[in-house]
């Protein structure tokens, strides 16, 4: 049991491009519920020591914790499902549509574009070497969106606030291109060291650059160590669901930075109070066949006939997996595994699944899908099965939720009674 009642919070997002939608449905109804306990002032970053998010979990995160000018967060909970409502259109203008070439599926933009090359080129067009290079440009060789809107709005968002500013601690991954390696940008770390204090709009658009549909992300930045310089992808490609880094980030905190690994023992895990949030994921609707083997070439790998990419969906569904499988360890199998809440859902249409599926249908859905899943029963990874299924005995996720609220809201009352640190200044 946590020492006088005290746990270090931590809620943690998972990446999903659209699919934000679903934890920022969850949260808003986390966040009502504070409010229930605590009045309408109160925001989810009073309440967690620390947050973590990738990619689109990343942009939530900042949205969460980046303060305005009376050092509150610029976005209530509830204020997340509406920002992808008005922005998925404008990030995301284009859907992948069922048609195909030669295994490959293309966008409307794409479709557009070739109906300007049969009317420059003519009949004669699938002979000109013209048209083969720019179709081999245009579908091969440029990401699928430009990025460019995304940008401007995250920059206007978030403004100059860097990493150091966040209202409680954030932990947001990306991966480095030209070192392969992750980077991790935590707020604690930023505290310590400039040149790990980056922007956090640079962040946010590091972390949410996916391959394949938005362009690496370069920026330099200035410290007191010199020029810092970062060529960035998705966090995804390192930690779409991040819960574990959070864990690991609080361990070396809280037992000497890391810097002696003999004191990790020392950590008590018991100690932990945890929120993992989940997009979403389609893998009891894809379920790939081996057949033969035969058929499972290059292109089949990485776009198949139905216009998904095998070789993504099963590396990210692994990488989930395999962290629940390690939170397991600390938290299923112990006397305090009420500590520790994940809520994700695995039974998404392949429509629903797509993270830059942005028609207003689509973001509806997935509204939906969130308020749903708040009212399906408490349910954990089977590590036979691979499949999300329900604790008997645990209520609704709303249920848990209303139970962790009232942990979250004591914990606060406690530390204000002790004169304890807060989350943030209250």
């Amino acid at each position: 049991m946590a020492k006088n009642g005290q746990f270090i919070t931590i809620l943690s997002i998972d990446g999903g491009g659209v699919r934000g939608i679903i934890p920022g449905t969850i949260l808003a109804f986390l966040e009502s519920e504070l409010q229930n306990l605590d009045g309408d002032y109160v925001r989810i970053a009073d309440y967690f020591d620390y947050i973590a998010g990738t990619s689109t979990g990343g942009l939530i995160t900042a949205m969460l914790t980046t303060p305005d000018d009376q050092n509150r967060p610029l976005f209530a909970a509830k204020d997340i499902k509406n920002f992808y409502f008005e922005e998925s259109p404008k990030i995301f203008p284009r859907q992948v549509q069922t048609r195909a070439l030669f295994g490959w599926a293309w966008t409307d933009a794409i479709g557009d574009w070739l109906t300007s090359i049969w009317k420059k080129y003519g009949k004669t067009v699938y002979q000109t070497a013209d048209f083969v290079i720019e179709f081999i440009e245009k579908l091969g060789f440029r990401p699928k969106y430009d990025g460019d809107y995304l940008h401007k709005k995250i920059k206007k968002t978030l403004g100059d606030n860097r990493l150091q500013n966040t209202i409680t601690n954030v932990i947001i991954p990306s991966f480095d291109i030209s070192y392969l390696q992750p980077v991790i940008f935590s707020t604690t770390r930023a505290k310590r060291d400039d040149q790990k204090d980056a922007p956090l709009a640079d962040i946010c658009i590091g972390t949410t650059a996916a391959p394949y549909y938005l362009p690496p992300y370069y920026f330099e930045m200035n410290s007191s160590k010199g020029t810092k310089k970062y060529n960035l992808i998705d966090g995804g490609i390192a930690a779409n669901n991040p819960v574990l880094l959070a864990v690991c980030e609080v361990t070396k905190e809280t037992c000497g930075r890391g810097e002696n690994l003999r004191h990790w023992s020392a950590m008590d895990y018991s100690n932990l109070l945890v929120l993992s949030l989940g997009t979403g994921s389609s893998k009891k609707d894809i379920q790939f066949k081996v057949g033969d083997g035969k058929q499972w070439g290059f292109v089949s790998w990485l776009c198949n006939s139905d216009g998904r990419m095998p070789f993504i969906d099963i590396i990210f569904n692994a990488m989930d997996d395999m962290v629940e499988i390690y939170m397991s360890i600390f938290f299923k199998s112990s006397a305090f595994r009420d500590n520790y809440l994940r809520i994700q859902i695995d039974s998404l249409k392949y429509s629903e699944y797509e993270s830059d599926n942005s028609k207003k249908e689509n973001l509806e859905n997935l509204a939906r899908i969130g308020n749903d899943l708040l009212k399906q029963p408490v349910s954990e990874l089977n590590l036979d099965t691979g499949y999300y299924e329900p604790l008997q005995g645990q209520g609704t996720n709303e249920d848990a939720l209303r139970k962790f609220a009232k942990r979250l809201s004591d914990g606060r009352k406690r530390r204000r009674l002790h004169h304890l640190p807060q989350p943030i200044p209250i």
